[in-house]
């Protein structure tokens, strides 16, 4: 080796073991993570917003030889009944109880886009793209089960 190359390599080694030791020094505090937002929704489901939103696009989406489900049954509670959908859609009656018998919600596209979000109302393939026209749910509150039902 020549001498040029024997010195390089001796600073490079240098620099190295010098490096090994080296910690910066940060001025700035490190960041904290913020609490993430939990659901607002009161009372009990048996699926999350996310797992809700999951189901109406699994019934939307295109097989070749396969008519998906356009109902599909869900465990809730009064208060999560009205908390989530209350402000969104039309119930049938507007004052329902524990004791209620049956109360319908009716969301359109607009709505349950709302709820929802838009990504969830809507699925297809590169030739067509299928929407969801209404969403019903009916809900028993004495037996606290509830069953959507999807249109396209």
């Amino acid at each position: 080796m020549s001498d040029d190359a024997s010195s390089t390599l001796k600073r490079k080694r240098a620099n190295a073991d010098a490096n090994a030791e080296y910690q910066p020094e940060s001025s700035a505090p490190a960041k904290k993570s913020r609490p993430k937002a939990a659901a607002a929704a009161a009372g009990t489901c048996s699926l999350n917003k996310k797992e809700f939103g999951d189901r109406i696009k699994e019934a939307l989406r295109l097989e070749k030889y396969d008519v998906q489900r356009m109902r599909f049954n869900v465990t809730m509670d009064s208060a999560f009944f009205r908390s989530f959908f209350g402000g969104h859609a039309s119930i049938t009656p507007p004052d329902f109880s524990q004791d209620s018998p049956v109360v319908v919600a009716e969301l359109n596209n607009s709505q349950a886009g709302e709820v929802f979000g838009v990504s969830k109302i809507k699925n297809g393939n590169r030739m067509t793209t299928i929407h969801l026209q209404s969403m019903i749910i009916v809900f028993y509150p004495s037996k606290g089960k509830a069953s959507v039902w999807l249109t396209v």
